[in-house]
């Protein structure tokens, strides 16, 4: 670099500039994680010689084994070292080379890739490729699944990833995890399955049958499904499968209807196809007969109204004539059915009794055939003959004879209450309704259990209550009867009443009897009942809350009634004002649980008038309730009106406020399905923070971060991540309350929360990248001052990639021109940057001059030069730079600076001299511009010194007269040619002479008047014109100008011998003119011979 700045300050230009050529357009690096990456690159010369120069690198990671270079053919040897950087990470950069052909930039990117496991799909290194694995090959994903090489695969993935996986390898890794894991990771949904249909149905089968379901997933993954049946007839060819079962995304579900376990009528069947998401039923319908069956249902109906309209008789709800019409059509279009069924002649004859028709009675009796001695089975029906003739003929003694024969039936059908039923209607032993009961409840016992009697049961308890003295089985069946079909009346229900008020227990049919009865008699006595056994027997859900507001709001007297109340109480009740009784019975103090003590106390805050004296007696009861329940953590829904309406920042202890702010996390999670048995919460490190058991499909947990997993565990223990649907809300949420639970800074200090200050090595360690700029712009500045200026590579890397994005200081923009050496265009904007802050830039200004003109691309440099010429500059530094401009504005008509003229001349009057392509810019310079005293004496000596080494331009013509007569350039008529390219310049020319052409075109071989310049001088006579162009030629290639014609200039006075030829021309053939120009001509050789 010395060597061509010597070169240039001497004028000497003869070094042939290089022809640079990269091979390599880009260098793309992708390196492993903390690894340094060893490259190289190449810098060719397409000329001869050789090639110096020197290479920077943008980034502080990019070392070069040597800085500086040289030959014809060179290698760069680079590192670059990705310690601190993560995989996924790109830095862009570039290296500038700066060399003596010129100043070039070469683009990197180096790329840090992740860790990965090579698989059948080739790298998989993170969840997307990981995805596609498992997409592609489920089983070897699973496989690499419980490898621990999938740790690699999470280490840069989401924090919550990785922690939900440890997690996982403590649960369950099979294919059903995984199928979990991906879902939760958000890398696919989950799986559905879909039904081709809801349900099929047959028609009388006569052989078992196969069928199928068709079902459809949605996506690909793993999913095992349970299959069951309900229904003796339908029998499952498997009762399990699998994803893997499938054939593209179908399965058909193979299913065997067995006709020999088929029954008459319709036949009704499920398949529960139940998966960890959701269960689908299929319903299979096989009708056998069905128009035999239809008839059966319809006729069992039919009997079954006619039994409830008697009974609505019973009840007297009903008239008892419309009942017997009604009894008369089913009579009737059961005869026409079944002619040879004899109980329609029965009921017919019972239906004339209850009309008074006893003739027409006796004539349906008279065609029943009944013998004593028949060997038939029809006992009941015989039984109801007899009954029915006795009660037609009103006879003592046949009546007595009756009883006798059915008696004797009943000895032999001791089972049948259907005899015990009509034989207590005829006996007279059985007159007493006690008795009549305990025969009844033995029938009870043995099973009896149908409408007709249970019927005649109730009647004699309705005829004679004081038979009431238990609530065993019988009577509460047959009260549930009468209760069921309104036959209850007002005084057996008080005797049920009282009875029990002295169970010891809660009975779930005597509540529903005495719940009829309170319907039908609103009766005090019937709810104090009610609420005693539902006391007694500690029921207190919230389907009991009726009774016990009903007690309240009749003033009832019962132990534990208004705790019941409030315990029982639930939803928009809770919300509105409580009895007044309520309110007076828990002032003197309360055995409820906070749940429902928060429940009354937020009652009395949202009713009660705040300055209301009973306000102001629970008032003090009610903030020492919400200070308690604060600091057990404790949260509800009416808690938090209570915490807002009493807690402030003067009763918030530190202990308080730590149980604030975990209350401020708790969520509500609703879950709908009945599958999950518990709730956990995963936190940002990965622990299990709540573990919280699913009650009603409720939980309280606590989320302190977006980062907090939910993650469900099924009573199967399958866990569920992001596939069980849930609601959530917050309990208690107040921007003020987070205020006042958020810890002191002092504590925040005490406990390590400040974090510490940011160190230079960190900064070196891990990249700039890392750091928020401004921070690390501060901790250079002040290092700079601590270090008194003293250089530091890395230092000046950070300073200066700072400085790239505005983050500079006096001090940082002073360090920086005293040490940062890198392309010239950033070196350039660093000087225009520390001339704005007034910093000393001289040796900035040196290193920019140097670089620009030993890769000889000077732009934009001439305000730098001037800061630095003014500034005691180096001298040969000074010239090269001079020179340089002077050359470039002579051979390529580039600009220079006006004060760079000055300075030429400035320079030439202290040592009288200057280089030779200085003296051409300058007169160059003057031809155009105005020059005076100062510059007379020079300019002339510039043209006397250059006229003598036969250097000649066109410009010199611009000069005065009597300098160009003195160098006899004054009949001169100059051409001049800049060549592009180093070859033979031809000058091609045609003299026209007064219009006409004289020939054809002359050639002359030029030779450059200064490097590329070229110049043809020649004298033009008077009427001439000269036509010409130009030709360069090089080795493949030739540049031709256009045609250009030139004249000759006029002059104010003719002078010399070729002027007088001029005038000759001018004047014509005069004789006299000739012989004065012939006797000049011969004075003139005589007077100057030549030597």
């Amino acid at each position: 670099m010395k060597n061509k700045i010597k070169h240039f300050s001497e004028g000497d230009f003869r070094a042939i500039q290089p022809k640079i050529r990269l091979p390599e357009t880009k260098i793309i690096m992708k390196i492993g994680e903390g690894e340094v990456y060893h490259g190289e690159f190449l810098i060719e010369n397409e000329e001869e010689g050789d090639v110096r120069g020197l290479v920077y690198a943008s980034s502080f990671r990019m070392h070069c084994s040597e800085q500086g270079f040289e030959g014809h053919q060179v290698k760069i040897h680079f590192t670059y070292d990705a310690s601190g950087m993560l995989p996924g990470q790109i830095e862009k950069g570039y290296f500038t080379i700066v060399c003596s052909g010129g100043e070039f930039e070469l683009p990197f990117t180096a790329i840090i890739e992740k860790p990965y496991v090579m698989t059948s799909v080739g790298k998989v290194q993170d969840m997307e490729s990981f995805r596609r694995l498992a997409e592609k090959d489920y089983l070897e994903a699973a496989r690499l699944f419980r490898s621990r090489d999938f740790y690699q695969i999470l280490k840069y993935e989401e924090k919550r990833w990785s922690n939900l996986y440890s997690n996982m390898r403590k649960w369950s890794l099979d294919e059903q995890g995984l199928e979990e894991f991906l879902v939760g990771t958000k890398q696919k949904e989950r799986i559905f399955l879909t039904l081709s249909e809801e349900a099929e149905s047959f028609f009388n089968l006569q052989t078992s049958k196969k069928e199928a379901i068709r079902i459809t997933k949605n996506t690909w993954g793993y999913m095992e499904v349970a299959v069951e049946v309900k229904g003796d007839f339908l029998c499952l060819v498997q009762n399990h499968f699998s994803t893997e079962d499938f054939v593209g995304n179908r399965y058909q579900l193979e299913y065997v209807i067995e006709s020999d376990l088929l029954h008459g009528g319709k036949n009704y069947g499920e398949i529960v196809i139940r998966t960890p998401y959701e269960t689908l039923t299929y319903t299979v319908v096989v009708s056998q007969n069905p128009a035999k069956s239809s008839d059966r249902r319809e006729q069992a109906k039919e009997w079954i109204r006619l039994l409830s309209s008697y009974l609505q008789c019973e009840a007297g709800k009903a008239q008892k004539e419309m009942w017997i019409k009604e009894a008369k059509g089913y009579i009737q279009r059961r005869q026409q059915e079944d002619s040879d069924n004899d109980l329609y002649l029965l009921l017919q004859a019972q239906l004339a009794i209850l009309e008074g028709r006893k003739k027409d009675a006796q004539d349906n009796l008279d065609q029943y055939s009944y013998s004593r001695f028949s060997l038939s089975k029809k006992f009941e029906m015989d039984a109801y003959y007899l009954y029915l003739t006795a009660v037609c003929r009103a006879e003592e003694a046949y009546t007595k004879k009756t009883v006798e024969d059915i008696r004797r039936m009943y000895m032999k059908n001791r089972e049948s209450w259907q005899i015990l039923c009509i034989l207590v209607e005829l006996d007279e032993i059985y007159q007493d309704k006690q008795d009549k009961l305990s025969r009844l409840e033995e029938q009870y016992q043995k099973g009896a259990n149908s409408i007709l009697f249970y019927l005649q049961a109730y009647r004699c308890y309705r005829e004679q209550p004081e038979c009431i003295k238990k609530l065993g089985a019988f009577e509460i069946r047959v009260f549930s009867f009468a209760a069921k079909y309104g036959l209850l009346s007002e005084e057996v229900a008080l005797y049920i009443a009282n009875l029990a008020t002295q169970l010891k227990g809660f009975d779930k049919n005597i509540y529903q009897i005495l719940g009829k009865a309170y319907e039908q008699y609103p009766d005090p006595m019937i709810l104090n009942a009610v609420c005693t056994m539902l006391i007694k027997g500690s029921r207190l859900d919230g389907e009991y809350f009726v009774w016990y507001e009903r007690a309240v709001k009749a003033g009832l007297k019962i132990a534990q009634l208004y705790e019941s109340y409030m315990i029982t109480i639930h939803g928009e009740k809770a919300k509105e004002p409580l009895p007044k009784s309520i309110y007076l019975y828990f002032l003197h103090g309360s055995v409820l649980d906070y749940t429902k003590l928060a429940v009354l106390y937020a009652n009395v805050i949202l009713h009660v008038e705040e300055t209301s004296e009973l306000y102001g007696q629970y008032r003090e009861k009610m903030e020492q309730f919400a200070l308690t329940q604060l600091e057990k953590k404790h949260i509800t829904e009416p808690l938090r009106i209570i915490y807002k309406r009493f807690l402030n920042e003067e009763n918030l202890t530190p202990k308080r406020r730590e149980a604030l702010n975990e209350i401020c996390h708790v969520y509500e999670v609703i879950v709908q399905s009945d599958r999950m048995k518990s709730v956990i919460v995963i936190n940002a490190e990965g622990e299990i923070a709540n573990r919280v058991s699913v009650i009603d499909g409720k939980a309280q947990i606590h989320l302190y971060s977006k980062e907090d997993r939910i993650v469900w565990e099924g009573r199967n223990g399958i866990h569920y991540v992001e596939s069980v649907n849930y609601e959530s809300r917050r309990l208690f949420y107040d921007k003020h309350y987070l205020e006042l639970c958020r810890p002191d800074p002092e504590q925040e200090e005490e406990e390590g929360y400040c974090s510490r200050p940011l160190t230079f090595e960190e900064v070196q360690d891990n990249g700039l990248e890392q750091y928020e700029h401004e921070e690390v712009f501060h901790l250079c500045s002040k290092k700079i001052r601590e270090d008194n200026y003293a250089e530091d590579d890395f230092l000046t890397y950070l300073t200066f990639s700072l400085f790239q994005e505005e983050y500079y200081d006096k001090a940082v923009l002073t360090y920086l021109a005293n040490y940062y050496c890198g392309p010239t265009k950033d070196m350039k904007r660093l000087w225009r940057v520390a001339r704005e802050y007034e910093i000393q830039t001289f040796q900035l200004a040196e290193r920019i001059l140097t670089q620009m003109l030993f890769s000889e691309q000077m732009f934009g440099e001439a305000e730098i030069f001037l800061d630095y010429y003014y500034g005691k500059p180096y001298y040969r530094l000074k010239w090269a730079y001079l020179v340089y401009v002077c050359r470039e504005y002579v051979t390529k008509q580039r600009e220079i600076a006006d004060e760079v003229m000055e300075i030429l001349c400035m320079e030439y009057h202290h040592q009288s001299t200057i280089p030779e392509v200085c003296q051409i810019a300058v007169l160059q310079y003057y031809a155009d511009h105005a020059w005076g005293d100062v510059q007379e004496n020079m300019l002339l000596t510039f043209l006397r010194e250059l006229s003598i080494r036969q250097i000649c331009f066109p410009f010199f013509l611009q000069y005065r007269k009597d300098w160009l007569k003195e160098l006899q350039l004054y009949d001169k008529t100059m051409v001049a040619y800049y060549a592009k390219k180093k070859g033979k310049v031809t000058f091609r020319y045609q003299l026209i002479r007064d219009g006409e052409e004289t020939g054809e075109y002359h050639s002359e071989v030029l030779g450059p008047v200064y490097e590329n310049v070229y110049v043809k001088s020649m004298i033009l006579f008077e009427g001439e014109e000269l036509r010409y162009y130009f030709v360069e030629s090089g080795e493949m290639s030739e540049i031709r100008t256009e045609k250009a014609v030139c004249r000759k200039v006029d002059r104010q006075k003719e002078i010399g011998k070729y002027m007088r030829i001029n005038q000759l021309i001018r004047e014509g053939q005069k004789q006299e003119l000739i012989e004065n120009f012939a006797e000049e001509e011969q004075m003139s050789e005589l007077l100057f011979p030549i030597y």
